[in-house]
């Protein structure tokens, strides 16, 4: 029957999955492979697929998990129907065997709005150019696009080809959660200041700092030259010309490089983490994290604010971001840099849209 076929592909999606690769890529790998397979298949795999690591999270595997995921979906109703009477279906139980490392999460945010979250696929956001928003707005109505609106910040519980539309070919609003969006509170940058986004990705704190202050000496690095072409493609289509953008991998020490680098007196360090504030979006690293992939991000992240903080001039200011929720990349972390550097701790906080289907950020703002 249909039911136990599609058993058995979601079976074999989850056996053949590698950590290496994020499980959309790994998807997009499987469907090319079975090019028998229609739109309507992929939904129900992909659904099936991610619905099971959100409920099962870091549990043990059970087929049952699988048949849970259908349980509220109109699209699964048959699978479910099907299935619900022949496989024990597994109860949850409290978070502490549901997310790794459950108690190493900080304690600062509202930590049950979190878990049901996670269940959950997150909402979409996008970020409008001010002027621009009746433009986008009108856009987004004529193509019956369901929406929220908030100032400049739209928010999708649906999946629509944003980037296809004209309003964002043209630059005037860029795809950011909230709680990215939201990280603007710690920049304040001012004229003619020299900021450094040292681990810049694909530049969305950077756009938000041009924000703020659009006079300003912009210097982006990151260590990856493929996510530096997608930060140069964004600020084009942004209309950003003026800043300068180099390769540096701040994991290895290298002074030729960082003498390279002008002081500055800004310092945005959106470091490598674990994510663990993203899960929703990428629910697989629940079942995969572990203690000792924590244990790294935390040296990753010193040794990339040593090199970093050493071209901050007194009276500078370095914003410490991350997207996980755990103490050792967070308060740890604050507490370490004060002590290290000898910069004053000015503000931290952690940024939880949990609620409204955004992701939890964490950010911490020094003085030197």
């Amino acid at each position: 029957m249909r039911e136990v076929v599609q058993m058995q592909k979601v079976q074999e999606i989850i056996n053949s999955y590698s950590t290496t690769q994020p499980m959309q890529t790994h998807l997009r790998a499987y469907f090319k492979a079975h090019k028998e397979m229609g739109s309507r298949d992929r939904k129900v795999y992909t659904q099936l697929v991610y619905g099971y690591y959100r409920l099962k999270g870091n549990r043990p595997h059970a087929d049952g998990w699988i048949v849970k995921a259908a349980t509220h979906d109109t699209l699964l109703h048959a699978f479910y129907t099907f299935w619900q009477d022949k496989i024990d279906l597994p109860e949850e139980e409290d978070a502490s065997g549901y997310f790794p490392l459950w108690d190493q999460v900080t304690d600062q945010i509202d930590t049950h709005a979190f878990i049901q979250a996670l269940h959950q696929q997150p909402a979409v956001f996008i970020r409008c150019k001010k002027e621009a928003i009746k433009t986008v707005i009108d856009e987004l109505t004529s193509l019956n696009y369901t929406f929220e609106r908030d100032g400049v910040s739209i928010r999708f519980t649906q999946n629509y080809p944003l980037q296809d539309t004209q309003s964002f070919a043209t630059g005037l609003f860029e795809i950011q959660d909230i709680a990215s969006q939201s990280t603007r509170r710690f920049f304040q940058p001012a004229k003619n200041e020299a900021w450094w986004d040292c681990c810049a990705g694909s530049g969305g704190k950077s756009l938000l700092l041009l924000e703020e202050e659009k006079q300003i000496q912009l210097f982006v690095s990151d260590s990856r030259e493929s996510i530096l072409r997608n930060l140069q493609e964004r600020f084009q289509r942004a209309g950003i010309r003026q800043y300068a953008a180099i390769i540096a991998d701040l994991t290895q020490t290298d002074a030729a490089m960082l003498s390279s680098i002008p002081d500055m007196q800004g310092i945005i360090a959106d470091v490598p983490c674990s994510g663990s504030g993203t899960w929703a979006r990428t629910p697989e690293r629940l079942s995969f994290f572990s203690q000792q992939d924590l244990d790294a991000f935390v040296q990753l992240q010193r040794t990339i604010v040593s090199q970093a903080v050493s071209k901050l001039l007194p009276g500078g200011k370095l914003i410490y971001l991350t997207c996980s929720v755990y103490k050792k990349e967070n308060e740890d972390q604050v507490a370490w840099i004060s002590k290290t550097f000898s910069l004053q701790l000015q503000e931290q906080a952690y940024l939880s849209f949990a609620p409204v289907g955004g992701d939890t950020l964490f950010g911490a703002v020094f003085i030197r």
